[in-house]
């Protein structure tokens, strides 16, 4: 049941809306809780009724390691916090890595050890990431869990519970406490429609029906791709997964002000970062919260000896891309971002002269475009086809003939023999870019919507037409990580 089907917009939502805001009314807070925590675990068993028992498990866990932890003497709770948190992450390599870890023992060594193949659980990454911030947090503030409900409800709360965003007890639990803040008034509802449309507009309009593309110029079986191929392929998948995951945070802020609750915001127009530092202060704002807090700064941060900062910046990186996914091209993926966030640092630090706005973005934006190959691709080969098909000059001929004959007969699989766009598709990515590079993010709009009547309309347009397109109900391109 995703954000973009008729169940969930026409029947789940609506359901859990009235519910909620009926028991807010007619009980105490803690069992309007109760009955949302209720919801929000009929939401996630929704997909598979197995993944109940490993999220009841993990909240059950971490709520009695917390209290644990808050009630031991002092010399113990350092060694509790850290028991905590390797389990979490022990769980997270068993569903997420052991299959690929012996896989990988097998092709080095030799040996036959059985392959164990589990079903990764939604959303286990996320509120795996989510409860260990939690342990540390209270850790630190030398305090227990709190009340079980409120926690559980922290953990579960739908809207953000699948792929984020990645939230602190800190900044929504106090919303939900406060009966004035968490009442979801009609400014709060108006602007939660205006920016849920333009998530779901970004979903089903455009990520989705750059799908097919990116789908078809990624297949492993394609064992030649010609460059216009190639570059229409990279692009289309670093228009896809933006408009995408992009979407499904608007959809999950705009829900969360249907039940009165602020969300922070996931996205601040990333393609238009002029510099690799950039690029992560504005793509997936609450993982990189999440890396810097928890994983840069315990290694020693910026305060530390140059070469160690270096290596801070790099082993962070290359822990989030190791997080993403279980493959040797996350970590690819992850390794380059970190290399690339180190030569930043030490250019702006050593080198007297700076990149001028325009080629900083150049640079920015070919890379990660580039990257993102990595992140998509199947296997080594696949992403190793494609990059070095960017680049082949004896493609340059089928590109011109390839567009004459397209401009003649108006036959793009001619142009694009592989990936064999539609107009459609074509000018739904030239959109994207456009949309991508020179327009406000769904933030900076939400700041001048304030109940203005052309924009409540634009909503409402944007709305309709997404209902109007939903053929199929496409998974979010993050239920994966």
């Amino acid at each position: 049941m995703v954000f973009s089907s008729f169940d969930f917009l026409f029947i789940f939502l609506p359901l859990a809306l009235g519910i909620y805001h009926i028991a807010r009314r007619l009980f105490v807070a803690r069992t309007a809780f109760a009955i949302l925590v209720v919801l929000s675990l009929i939401f996630y068993a929704y997909w598979k009724i197995e993944y109940l028992f490993v999220i009841l498990a993990s909240i059950g866990f971490n709520y009695l390691w917390c209290k644990w932890m808050a009630a031991a003497p002092d010399q113990h709770r350092r060694k509790i916090l850290l028991t905590g948190i390797g389990f979490n992450v022990l769980v997270l390599f068993v569903f997420k890595y052991l299959g690929f870890t012996i896989e990988n023992v097998n092709e080095v060594t030799g040996a036959a050890i059985p392959i164990v193949k589990l079903a990764l659980p939604l959303g286990i990454s996320f509120f795996t990431f989510q409860q260990i911030a939690f342990l540390v947090d209270r850790y630190v503030e030398r305090r227990g869990p709190g009340n079980f409900i409120e926690y559980a409800l922290f953990v579960t709360f739908f809207p953000q519970l699948i792929a984020g965003p990645i939230v602190h007890h800190a900044e929504m639990m106090p919303q939900f406490n406060d009966p004035v803040e968490s009442r979801p008034t009609w400014d709060k509802v108006s602007l939660g429609f205006f920016i849920f449309s333009i998530g779901f507009a970004k979903k089903v309009l455009i990520a989705d029906k750059l799908a097919p593309v990116v789908n078809r110029g990624f297949d492993p079986d394609n064992t030649f791709m010609t460059m216009q191929d190639a570059w229409l392929s990279m692009l289309s998948y670093t228009m896809q997964l933006l408009f995408d995951f992009s979407g499904y945070a608007a959809m999950a802020i705009g829900i969360g002000l249907f039940f009165g609750i602020r969300l922070p915001i996931n996205f601040d127009a990333p393609y238009q970062a002029t510099s690799i530092q950039d690029f992560w202060r504005r793509w997936h704002i609450t993982l990189s919260r999440f890396l810097r807090d928890y994983i840069y700064i315990p290694l020693g941060g910026g305060r530390v000896a140059e070469w160690k900062i270096y290596r801070n910046l790099f082993l962070t990186f290359l822990i989030g891309g190791i997080w993403h996914g279980a493959g040797w091209t996350f970590f690819v993926w992850g390794a380059a971002h970190g290399v690339a966030t180190v030569i930043h640092r030490y250019w702006t630090k050593k080198v007297p002269f700076q990149l001028p706005g325009y080629m900083g973005w150049l640079v920015t934006f070919l890379f990660v475009n580039i990257a993102w190959v990595f992140f998509r691709a199947p296997d080594f080969p696949t992403a190793i086809r494609i990059i070095e098909s960017l680049t082949f000059l004896d493609s340059l001929n089928p590109l011109v003939s390839g567009f004459q004959g397209a401009v003649l007969q108006l036959n793009l699989e001619q142009a694009f023999p592989v990936t064999k766009p539609t107009l459609y598709q074509i000018c739904t990515l030239v959109a994207a870019t456009v949309i991508a590079l020179k327009a406000p993010s769904v933030g900076r709009a939400a700041t001048q919507f304030k109940g203005r009547p052309i924009m409540a309309v634009m909503a409402a347009v944007l709305f309709i037409l997404s209902v109007s397109q939903m053929e199929s109900v496409n998974e979010f391109l993050y239920f994966d990580f």
